[in-house]
């Protein structure tokens, strides 16, 4: 399809978009995400997704855009913006020159298969943005088969978890767990061992046996992991720390565990 030139802010599109990136509640409503930058929507073109829209500047096709945006699907539609009215719409201090409007099913729940996942990840109201996007970047490099996460967490969809996870997102299945405690109990009637990381267990993260299916849960960034969570589990586990240091940044403690697991397995 041929791009429509568009030098007005009140664009239905552009509209359409913004919102997108401001409410949760209407992404998970029309069941669309909104993308910037492109990274993103190349990642998003991999895993087989089709942009509703995408939006760029003139300058943007010349220099870098024009061979894969002219190969995009003819039901794509597609909006070239003016460097200013780009930067308006951008969620970014320093934008990136392309968007898009993506049909995406962001409450898609993961089913457990008849047959065990081997590397499970439960995340307990991680609210941090960085985190989150961190973390699904990490589960995505550790060869993570399903991620889970609670309410009250951060949404994985957000623009700025979206540009934390680099992409990988869409290579990670990721589904909200409304009733976790059922969740792991059907992970260890699948013969998961639950493993939580807390900074106050007694058991070092590496002293574990990772050679089993493993469901690891990480908790909130200043509260851990609620209760009820850890009554579930099969064991806890820590990280040392140096000195006075409290505790590690969630998605660090994620990386740590996560690796080792990998280590493990791998030797």
């Amino acid at each position: 399809m041929a791009a429509v030139y568009v030098d007005s802010p009140n664009n239905p599109l552009l509209k359409e978009f913004k919102r997108l990136q401001k409410s949760s509640r209407y992404r998970y409503t029309t069941q669309q995400i909104a993308l910037e930058g492109p990274n993103l929507v190349r990642e998003a073109l991999k895993a087989g997704l089709t942009p509703r829209v995408v939006f760029y500047t003139g300058d943007y096709f010349e220099r870098g855009g024009k061979e894969w945006l002219s190969s995009l699907d003819p039901s794509v539609k597609q909006l070239k913006l003016t460097l200013p009215l780009f930067n308006k719409i951008s969620d970014t201090e320093t934008p990136q020159a392309v968007a898009a409007i993506l049909p995406f099913d962001p409450g898609k729940s993961i089913k457990i298969p008849e047959t065990s996942f081997e590397l499970v990840l439960l995340l307990d109201r991680i609210r941090d943005p960085g985190n989150m996007g961190t973390i699904i970047r990490t589960a995505a490099a550790a060869g993570v088969e399903a991620l889970y996460y609670t309410t009250g967490s951060a949404d994985p969809y957000s623009p700025k978890v979206l540009r934390a996870t680099a992409g990988t997102i869409f290579s990670l299945p990721i589904g909200m767990s409304r009733d976790p405690i059922n969740l792991l109990s059907k992970l260890t009637e699948n013969n998961i061992q639950v493993i939580a990381a807390c900074s106050d267990a007694d058991q070092n993260y590496w002293s574990v046996d990772y050679s089993k299916p493993v469901a690891l849960i990480v908790g909130n960034e200043a509260s851990g992991i609620s209760d009820r969570l850890l009554a579930e589990t099969d064991l806890q586990v820590s990280i040392p720390l140096a000195r006075n240091t409290e505790s590690l940044n969630a998605s660090v403690a994620s990386a740590v565990i996560l690796f080792e697991i990998i280590r493990q397995r791998r030797t």
